[in-house]
């Protein structure tokens, strides 16, 4: 449900919301490829050969794959050289999630407009997945991979704001940053909604998996989660780590706390996120040349 807008009469707010529907539909479909490699996901009897035969058919894809999956963030001591190994050694979801996150990023691109850098925002969205997955791996989460992706993804609305309702999403910001509050808090007084609605439109336009969904609807908020509360917080200690390292730029000043329903959710305690901030760096330092690769 929209909240109460306090900045805009209720037709400016509506303009703006179906000006936001539009881009929503305006943004391009995943490539066929991408799609086809979900719908095998939901097969049980998918093999690594079908995985590598439709990934095959996008030698663009395959090639950027490749380059992920040999990439620092990895650190495998010897060369992948085919999808199949890859898709062996790391696993269908990893591999799904991998060109998911390749097509979103070659979609919308790196390129900025004034007031708000793409690529500072995508450094962000890249840390939060990072630690979302670094997270995930200490809690023995047995998907780590969906937090790598949940984490790129967490923020993809604000991208969508900024392409279609430019100068709106610019007074949010600057609107977040002068009042030192939350970017999404700030968008509710500007639209009636925020990015993590407007993502998550998105998310259910091109049919992502619903535990992704709510990764972008309510990872400040993972007590209103239904489906999947634990990656929803894995994303939210993502998010927290990588405003605390200051890694990119979110699009606010703000490190919130962490909510105590992630904490029960989780069952992990403020030492534990202690601890999981002073290993961050190390995971950190990797994501450069992540975001290299995934935009090659």
């Amino acid at each position: 449900m929209l909240s109460q807008p306090n900045e805009m009469n209720e037709a400016g707010v509506n303009e703006a919301f179906k000006r936001i529907l539009d881009g929503v539909e305006k943004v391009p479909t995943l490539p066929v490829v991408v799609n086809s490699i979900l719908e095998l996901m939901e097969n049980p009897k998918t093999s690594a050969e079908d995985v590598n035969r439709i990934i095959r058919t996008d030698q663009a894809l395959a090639a950027r794959l490749l380059k992920i999956v040999n990439s620092a963030f990895y650190g495998f001591p010897r060369q992948i050289s085919t999808v199949t190994q890859a898709v062996v050694i790391l696993g269908f979801n990893a591999v799904r999630s991998l060109a998911l996150s390749a097509s979103v990023i070659q979609i919308f691109g790196t390129k900025s407009r004034e007031g708000f850098d793409v690529r500072a925002f995508w450094e962000h969205s890249i840390s939060t997945g990072v630690m979302a997955n670094l997270v995930g791996r200490r809690i023995n989460y047995p998907l780590p991979e969906e937090c790598l992706i949940g984490g790129i993804l967490h923020g993809i609305g604000k991208l969508i704001l900024d392409q279609y309702l430019h100068n709106l999403f610019m007074q949010a910001v600057k609107k977040a940053k002068k009042e030192k509050k939350l970017l999404h808090h700030a968008e509710r007084e500007i639209f009636g909604t925020d990015h993590c609605r407007v993502g998550a439109m998105l998310a259910e336009r091109w049919k992502i998996p619903l535990q992704l969904v709510e990764a972008i609807n309510y990872y400040p908020n993972p007590g209103l989660a239904n489906f999947s509360p634990t990656l929803v917080s894995l994303v939210h200690v993502g998010n927290y780590i990588a405003r605390k390292k200051r890694c990119g730029d979110p699009g606010d000043l703000v490190v919130p706390k962490i909510s105590e329903d992630v904490k029960k959710i989780l069952k992990i305690t403020q030492t534990d996120i202690d601890a999981y901030l002073r290993a961050a760096q190390a995971e950190l330092d990797k994501v450069e040349d992540l975001l290299e690769k995934l935009q090659e």
